[in-house]
């Protein structure tokens, strides 16, 4: 699926690589303001322009009328079903933080305490505004009194990742060996960045540079530095974080697992990056050094080593402090949240700064996702849409092993080995058969920035706790991606197994006993993108246990990829802003997955049809309200700045493209519309590909 992030969140940055190293396919919403008024949800022929000829503009036939009347919030960088489902979540989240807050007899450790606590010490503003920067002295001066030797930067690093999150010069972390996956493995990854990639070197991304460059200027100031030494202070930020980036692998590189399944000794990882000593920059977290590691990317690491050998002391150091305050910034109280927050707004091109009550709301489901999970489920969530949903898996499936067996491009190997690694995927709705315990996380009532750090060193832990043993195995428990208050379903190449989230199970992608071309094509094609992940270009490369071994016949890879190149250049002709072109290779997991979520939707409700036949609706047969169910949910609008950092780092296409471009591959759309040769949105049959 799809989606988020905005100035990025170090806690989140190793999440972030399992996301865009592929071992996760997944999304979730961004914060915002509050809607008060915010456009129904799910499939409705009032969001149909019927004076639009679909064959001439398929999008705005089928979702003009939404596109007329949906406006993006002023605090929102972009609006859709994401965007809409997360507003009205995080209007009962919200309500169930509340109640939660003014309870008094929840015993310590239990969601309601938690949650409620968490909140209370959110909200108080005036007691962040009174502590000042008090929460970062003690790493300030910690920073400031080390030298530069290999164990003071191995110290420092592991400092900034237990306090922040994160760590601009190295990060650790642990996840299922990719050839052993029922063992951890500890993983090596580059430093934290505050901007993408791209935006440290591409020249549209100059504007954006400025105005970081002047949001560091601002903070530093805003500590006691003077203006003028502030000034310069920025442009060796700026500089050494773009040098660092600069040697890092691209999203597009970070995806294939031979450039980041890097198994070697510690020794061996050390000899990478001398000057800075990994054995102490472990002990700093509490982590013992492991015989093996993987090392995500071998260039980031050399490059590390030139930056500390080549820069001073100072400059090193100068990083650092920048990182700690930025990394905090949202946490403490004026001036520096308000720098922060208006840096933020520019960067993304919003009219109003997100309110703190979303904001808090989004964090407290960032950190404590399980305790608010259960309180969200208890309330929100009806056995009767776990029963419904986990029926359509099986027939959704079952239509996949059934076109496996049918298929005409497979060799008999390959087939038996997708059929069972399909017989294997283990799909699981809503939350999880056995919850997360978080009762040992303290979280009190009046520290905030306690209990950010203590929330992130109980993930941390829980991470590392795995490393050379079994893996944990918890489900739904990846934060904002596939926890059950996550808008979102996500398919695990390491585990092959998928989550389908309670907060997803809702419109715009189902609703209780509607139309079943609508469910079956909008929440029914979402499992079968899911699914259908377990066998695309990356998930292909993983066999039924979750374990990267190329169990494909070189006849079948050449056959499949044959039919994949054809959808890595129609996406690369969609021009998204003048000048802008989507990136049809980056995307093309995505894009696969698409095509074969509503390619098997489509097929598994005509099976449903006829057992079950419907009559016209609305004017409509039930393959015209399958396709315009279909792009309905992807009815997209966003602001430039969105638009440029989608296309940037994304793997997914961008919304408004993906609720059409799958659907031309199908007879099936074509029939259904009539389309034919000088249409816009006829596409030749010799064009037209079938892959599942």
């Amino acid at each position: 699926m799809t989606h988020p992030h905005p100035f990025r969140e170090p806690a989140c940055v190793l999440p972030a690589f399992l996301i865009a190293a592929g071992l996760l396919a997944a999304s979730s919403a961004h914060a915002g303001s509050f809607l008060t008024d915010v456009p129904s949800l799910g499939y409705s022929p009032q969001n149909m322009d019927r004076t639009v000829n679909p064959r001439q503009d398929f999008y705005r036939y089928a979702a003009g009328n939404w596109l007329k009347k949906t406006a993006i919030a002023p605090s929102d960088p972009d609006v859709g079903g994401f965007t809409l489902l997360a507003h009205n979540l995080d209007k009962q989240l919200l309500t169930l933080i509340k109640k939660a807050a003014v309870e008094t007899d929840a015993p310590k450790g239990s969601p309601r305490q938690q949650v409620g606590d968490y909140y209370k010490a959110a909200m108080d503003d005036a007691r962040r505004y009174a502590l000042g920067l008090k929460p970062l002295e003690a790493d300030m001066q910690r920073i400031a009194a080390a030298g530069g030797t290999p164990a003071d930067y191995g110290r420092l690093a592991g400092r900034l990742q237990d306090a922040v999150g994160g760590s601009p010069l190295i990060m650790v972390g642990a996840m299922p060996d990719a050839k052993d996956s029922s063992t951890g493995v500890l993983i090596l990854a580059p430093g934290a960045q505050l901007l993408e990639q791209d935006e440290y070197a591409r020249p549209e991304h100059q504007k954006l540079r400025d105005l970081y460059r002047m949001y560091i200027v601002a903070m530093l100031h805003g500590i006691g530095d003077p203006i003028d030494a502030a000034k310069v202070q920025a442009a060796n930020i700026l500089a050494m974080e773009a040098q660092a980036a600069g040697a890092m692998m691209t999203p597009l590189q970070q995806r294939d697992p031979a450039n980041t399944y890097n198994i070697m000794t510690l020794d061996q990882a050390q000899a990478l990056v001398p000057a800075l000593d990994l054995r102490v920059f472990l002990a700093e977290l509490g982590v013992a050094a492991p015989a093996r590691v993987q090392v995500v990317d071998i260039n980031a690491m050399k490059a590390l080593q030139k930056m500390l050998t080549e820069r001073s002391v100072d400059e090193v150091k100068l990083l650092l402090r920048w990182f700690l305050l930025a990394g905090r910034a949202s946490e403490l109280g004026r001036p520096w949240r308000l720098q922060e927050e208006a840096f933020t707004v520019e960067r993304k091109g919003l009219k109003t700064p997100p309110e703190l009550e979303r904001v808090i709301t989004q964090q407290i489901g960032a950190q404590l996702y399980h305790p608010l999970s259960q309180l969200y489920v208890q309330a929100y969530f009806p056995d009767a849409t776990r029963r419904d949903i986990t029926d359509m898996v099986g027939h959704i499936k079952d239509e996949f092993a059934t076109r496996l067996r049918s298929n005409i491009w497979l060799d008999e190997a390959t087939r038996k080995a997708a059929l069972e690694k399909l017989g294997k995927i283990d799909i699981q709705v809503g939350y999880p058969k056995e919850w997360i315990d978080f009762s040992g996380l303290d979280i009190r009532p009046d520290d905030h920035f306690g209990n950010v750090q203590r929330a992130n060193r109980f993930a941390f832990q829980r991470q590392m706790a795995q490393v050379g043993k079994p893996v944990l195995g918890n489900r739904f428990a990846v934060a904002t991606k596939t926890t059950p208050i996550a808008v979102n379903s996500a398919y695990n190449f390491t585990t092959n197994t998928i989550d389908i989230t309670a907060a997803i199970l809702q419109p715009p992608f189902y609703q209780p006993d509607a139309d079943a071309a609508a469910n079956y094509c909008a929440i029914g094609a979402v499992i079968g993108h899911e699914i259908t992940h377990g066998f695309d270009s990356l998930g292909r490369q993983f066999d039924p246990q979750g374990n990267l071994r190329n169990w494909w016949t070189p006849a079948a890879d050449g056959q499949f990829k044959r039919r994949t190149d054809v959808l890595v250049d129609q996406y690369s002709h969609y021009e998204i802003l003048p000048g802008l072109m989507h990136n049809g290779a980056m995307t093309v997991t995505e894009n696969t997955a698409d095509l074969g979520g509503i390619t098997l939707a489509h097929a598994a409700l005509k099976r449903y049809l006829a057992k079950n036949p419907t009559p016209d609706v609305d004017g409509l047969t039930a393959d015209q309200r399958c396709f315009v169910a279909w792009t309905q949910m992807w009815a997209y609008k966003a602001r430039s700045e969105r638009l440029r950092y989608l296309v940037s780092v994304d793997v997914h296409a961008i919304s408004s493209v993906r609720a059409v471009a799958p659907l031309l591959h199908l007879d099936a759309f074509h029939e259904a519309f009539g389309t034919r040769p000088g249409d816009p949105m006829w596409r030749d049959p010799k064009r037209r590909i079938v892959i599942w």
